[in-house]
């Protein structure tokens, strides 16, 4: 995958995407963009290839929001690695923000939210949802976000900081559009699964907030020390950063093998039914006189 793909970044979009300010959405309009309450006795396929077009406009939604953000963030970690000790400022404030996280509060921050569609069922109107899904879901997930920034930006070059942002983005997409197929197969007992996980994502936020800013923390404390005199670098410190350096390292190899095994299959589905679709809709020929 290169440089622009960061395995945890794509898994932790994976997860915004179940957020309390768009998700319960989801659904409603997923059944007005594919159209459920017309579809009587549509074929299947039909159905699905309908599916398919919804999660791709959905997604690209999705990537021009994360897309543009990377391109801002990205920028940022140049200024860190000339300043390191910005990583311990960041890192003990994603901290604080995870301790009041699992104490009950709630970051939600005031973003302004675009039309969620143009009342049509165009191309245009999809990809509109798709970008407003993202913006608004950055007021409930801004930890999950902030985690994705935090762990693909200490150290790394541009494309690298700039592909963890378009991973989150594309895992969202990815997750979206899987959900959106297993709406138009008629498995909406998924999607209220999904659901009963709502009340849990603020509490794994913190967790992943805590976790992710306590290392960035340590990290910035390490750059410090190593740029300044190597041979004044805390031990203890030095043992964590290169144990989660290593296990980093192991866990994004483990990730990145199994979603490109993932993504593979589900390119190969989407080009099958595309298929089938094409040749359903094909007319048949005229009969032989």
């Amino acid at each position: 995958m290169g440089e622009l793909f960061d395995a945890r970044a794509f898994a932790l979009g994976m997860v915004a995407l179940i957020n309390p300010c768009g998700f319960a959405l989801l659904p409603a309009y997923l059944g007005f963009f594919l159209g459920l309450e017309e579809a009587g006795d549509e074929r299947r396929i039909v159905a699905l290839n309908r599916a398919q077009l919804v999660g791709l406009s959905m997604s690209a939604g999705f990537l021009a929001v994360f897309g543009t953000l990377g391109f801002v963030f990205a920028g940022l970690g140049t200024t860190i690695q000339r300043n390191p000790w910005i990583s311990t400022v960041i890192g003990a404030a994603l901290v604080q923000l995870g301790i009041a996280m699992l104490f009950g509060f709630q970051p939600i921050v005031k973003i302004p939210k675009l039309e969620k569609g143009t009342g049509s069922r165009s191309i245009a109107s999809m990809f509109l949802f798709g970008v407003s899904y993202a913006v608004a879901s950055l007021s409930c997930t801004i930890a999950l976000f902030l985690s994705a920034v935090g762990t693909s930006s200490s150290g790394a070059s541009y494309a690298s900081r700039f592909g963890g942002l378009l991973s989150y983005g594309l895992g969202m997409g990815l997750l979206a559009t899987a959900l959106t197929l297993a709406v138009a197969f008629g498995k909406r007992g998924l999607v209220t699964r999904f659901r009963q996980l709502l009340p849990r994502i603020n509490f794994i936020s913190a967790v992943i907030l805590v976790v992710v800013g306590i290392y960035v923390a340590l990290y910035g404390i390490w750059s410090t020390q190593v740029l300044n005199d190597p041979t004044t670098i805390t031990p203890w410190i030095n043992a964590i950063v290169t144990r989660a350096e290593s296990s980093q390292t192991a866990l994004a190899s483990w990730i990145d093998a199994r979603t490109t095994l993932l993504g593979w299959m589900f390119l190969i589905l989407n080009l099958g039914l595309a298929g089938a679709g094409l040749v359903i809709r094909r007319p048949s020929a005229a009969p032989a006189r």
